[in-house]
């Protein structure tokens, strides 16, 4: 095993912001896989990419090993070969940072060879198709991982990275059972306090394995950067992740293949979950990692990584090994003409460290992305197409707070994301709260002092009915902000919001029925169909469910509690991206949310702002991304741009060329002015500090 090496230790991982992984699940069934694979071709390619950082296999999902493990099935490639310490070696050598790729789980071998691991729904059946799962509840189990990441982290790595950190189903085995302690619901019902409890124990179980993990991984080799697959962020409650992930990781990372919307947000997410800067973005070469050949556009995987840095992370791009081994020199020649477009970017924000700068939180609640419309399914009959984190999947919380991210964009206010983990909520002068039914009191406690002093809550659905356990007094725990009651009823799939002349539809999952209380400033009343949506007998019209009964129950409230604003709105029609919803949005978010773009010419709603700022203050980055859904994009001209500033600005120079820009300022508003804007300008401001 490698003992030392050639990588320059003052050069960590923290320091990269351009990193790539090859991923490498290639069974050893026949002997050609993997045949080719040459350590020194694989150094020289992403060398010739312009790549900082590299994560090489150690593992695979297929429970091959890359290496001499002891405890673990080596590929038959290797024949006696180390291929992974010869990798890192060869990547440090060239002055590569290398991190070590290990999976935990998702393991087919290990399964295979010791059936009591594996996990197992509630009837006892194994999944069927080409992974195998391991149970991360069960003690042998556990040391045997802990086994294998000492092996790994006898090499010279700068960081590991630990795939899988998930449930890709709900386990019923005997140890989850044992440590239990209880029978098992059979059914699945987000109503019930039993549930959840056994939900939160998913979660809990996940996150203390994930611990236990990332704890062993530091006593091996102090200084190590450990992270875990956190892609999951967005995929809902089935998968068993919490926040209690992120707190065992150094930095967010994962891999999404959603569309630019998604990595806008994830890109946000990320920083607000990660515990040392940057995080890193996985984006993937091929259109997802189903496809081995369709590559995207360079375009496409350019605009992925300024989103990227214009956001303040580290890109990442994901390649694919052919089976023999070999890698595609065409390709990294490409990526390295990317990489080089790229450089300026990345340079200057490696230089700078900045993170988001925003006076506008967007809350998300891991605990809330739960799917009500299942309730009553029995377990033995509850099934997920694409039990892993390559999937779409939604829920009514991830659409709404997608809805609600997406009118950001259009409005052109920078939002930072507001979480669990988010003690401090200073900076900020607004925070949105999508339907973020599960919380805690300390969640609760934090958004109410914010509102009582002086910052403003917009909040909507049925946020903080339920305390984490699912327990409830049956009112919202921020009634006295909403100063609104629930009744404990719902309105059908389809609603209204009756406010003047409007009728709002919104469709999806049951809004709650509240009362104002006296004194509440009611802006807007609730609408219901005449009959049950739906009703193949009764109806008013054939095609929709219209608004037929308008109903004292409250839809739009705002009140004033001491000395903010909270706001409250019943359902969740800011997920519905058509154009009356999203205007309603607009219009509500400019009349309460603090202003950023003060007066715009020739700027679509599609292009992004962000607003980063330096570690230590000094300077601010103001990033402007043309990323269009249909490429090719078509270039911005004689755009000008008046933002409100937060300081006083003494130099303006473009990050692209370190040119100086001519700005105006004056009562607090910076104007810039750009003749062309293809993709993405950074705009590097100095400041004074009065």
């Amino acid at each position: 095993m490698l003992k030392d090496s050639k990588r320059n230790p003052m050069k960590t991982l923290f320091d990269c912001y351009s990193r790539i992984l090859i991923d490498n699940h290639i069974t050893d069934l026949r002997p050609e896989y993997m045949a080719k694979f040459d350590p020194e071709h694989y150094a020289a390619m992403i060398r010739l990419a312009g790549i900082e950082s590299a994560m090489v296999y150690a593992s695979d999902h297929n429970g091959n090993c890359y290496y001499p493990s002891k405890v673990g099935h080596v590929h038959a490639s290797c024949r006696g070969r180390d291929l992974f310490g010869e990798t890192v070696k060869r990547l440090a050598g060239a002055g590569i940072v290398p991190v070590a790729y290990h999976t935990l789980v998702y393991q087919n071998e290990p399964a295979a060879r010791h059936p009591e691991w594996r996990i197992r729904s509630i009837t006892g059946e194994e999944p069927s198709g080409r992974y195998r799962f391991c149970c991360p509840n069960h003690p042998e189990y556990r040391e045997f991982c802990r086994q294998q990441i000492a092996e790994i982290l006898a090499y010279d790595v700068a960081g590991i990275f630990l795939d899988m950190t998930f449930w890709p189903q709900i386990c019923a085995c005997s140890s989850c059972r044992a440590k239990y302690g209880a029978p098992l619901p059979e059914t699945l019902d987000w109503r019930n306090p039993a549930w959840v409890k056994f939900q939160r124990f998913r979660e809990d179980s996940l996150a203390e394995f994930a611990h236990e993990m990332t704890t062993h991984a530091r006593n091996c080799r102090p200084g190590i950067a450990v992270t875990h697959q956190f892609s999951p962020v967005l995929h809902g409650w089935f998968l068993g992740q919490s926040s209690g992930i992120a707190s065992a990781s150094d930095y967010a990372s994962g891999d999404f293949y959603g569309g630019v919307l998604q990595q806008r947000f994830g890109c946000k997410l990320f920083q607000a979950y990660s515990r040392r800067i940057p995080y890193e973005f996985m984006t993937s070469r091929c259109v997802n990692l189903h496809d081995h050949t369709s590559t995207k556009s360079d375009e496409e995987l350019f605009l992925h990584a300024a989103t990227t840095l214009a956001n303040g992370g580290a890109y990442f791009f994901i390649d694919a090994i052919n089976p023999d081994g070999t890698l595609s020199r065409p390709f990294y020649e490409r990526l390295g003409r990317i990489v080089a477009r790229l450089e300026p970017f990345r340079k200057r924000v490696a230089e700078l460290r900045p993170s988001l700068r925003a006076e506008v939180g967007l809350y998300f609640s891991m605990a809330s992305c739960v799917s009500e419309e299942k309730n009553g399914t029995p377990l033995a009959r509850l099934h997920e197409s694409n039990a892993n984190n390559m999937g779409i999947r939604q829920n009514a919380t991830l659409d709404e707070v997608l809805g609600t991210a997406e009118i950001l964009n259009r409005l052109h206010i920078p939002y930072r994301v507001v979480t669990d983990e988010t003690k401090e909520l200073a900076g900020f002068r607004a925070i949105i709260v999508n339907r973020a039914v599960f919380m805690t009191p300390e969640e609760t406690g934090r958004l109410r002092e914010f509102v009582r002093n002086g910052g403003t809550l917009i909040a909507t659905g049925k946020t903080s009915l339920c305390r984490r356990n699912g327990e409830s007094s049956g009112n919202f725990a921020l009634a006295d902000l909403f100063n609104v009651d629930y009744t404990g009823e719902d309105a059908g799939v389809v609603s209204y919001l009756a406010a003047g002349e409007e009728q709002l539809f919104t469709r999806g999952l049951p809004a709650p029925l509240a009362k104002a209380r006296e004194r509440a400033e009611v802006k807007g009343v609730v609408s219901l169909p005449d009959f049950p949506p739906g009703d193949p007998e009764q109806y008013a019209s054939i095609h929709s469910d219209p608004p037929g009964r308008t109903t004292e129950f409250a839809g739009w409230v705002e009140h004033t509690y001491g000395s903010g604003k909270a706001v409250w709105l019943y359902s969740g029609l800011l997920a519905l991206r058509q154009y009356s919803q999203q205007s309603f949005g607009e219009q509500l978010f400019t009349q309460l949310l603090p202003p950023f773009l003060i007066r715009s010419e020739n700027f679509p709603p599609g292009a992004e702002l962000t607003l980063l700022e330096s570690e230590k203050k000094e300077q601010f980055l103001l990033g402007v991304v043309n990323h269009q859904p249909v490429l090719p994009v078509i270039p911005l001209r004689d755009v000008k741009l008046t933002i409100k500033f937060p300081a006083v600005p003494v130099r303006v120079r473009r990050v692209s060329d370190g040119g100086e820009h001519p700005f105006e300022f004056r009562d607090g508003e910076l104007t810039i002015a750009l003749k062309r804007l293809e993709h993405i300008e950074l705009f590097e401001i100095e400041v004074k500090h009065v």
